[in-house]
């Protein structure tokens, strides 16, 4: 039973070490589901970006956007996730004929007060690059 409540303790004590990890002591951070964004023609995928906040931006609007040129061909949209303070769905789609494409892109969410960004690597039709 004592082995039980010191397994029990230390597993509370690290899970809390973890969430204190992923508040951010100023402003907001982000984190997304896969940084590596690969799509086929025609092909819709979905990411699930969060929005790790802290304590004095809990109600601070923060838009997402993506802060690079996106080729003709290519969107991206943001949904609501379930907490939407905190997550969000980025949606996207290659049309049918996208030419093949590879490059770094930005995610970036921006509030009157801050904007922060993460690099994703957007790639579409990858196997074209290798076939040649």
């Amino acid at each position: 039973m004592k082995k039980f409540a010191l397994i029990l303790t230390v597993a509370i004590l690290s899970s809390l070490a973890t969430i204190a990890q992923e508040i951010p002591k100023k402003e907001f951070t982000i984190s997304v589901s896969d940084k590596n964004i690969a799509l086929q023609p025609g092909e819709t995928k979905k990411y699930f970006v969060t929005l790790n906040r802290s304590k004095s931006y809990k109600k601070t609007e923060i838009d997402l956007l993506i802060d690079s040129s996106l080729p003709e061909g290519i969107t991206v949209s943001f949904e609501d996730g379930l907490d939407p303070k905190v997550n969000r769905v980025m949606v996207v789609t290659a049309a049918e004929n996208v030419s093949p494409y590879r490059k770094a892109v930005i995610l970036k969410g921006k509030s009157l007060r801050a904007s922060k960004g993460v690099m994703l690597n957007l790639s579409i039709n990858d196997e074209a690059y290798t076939a040649n």
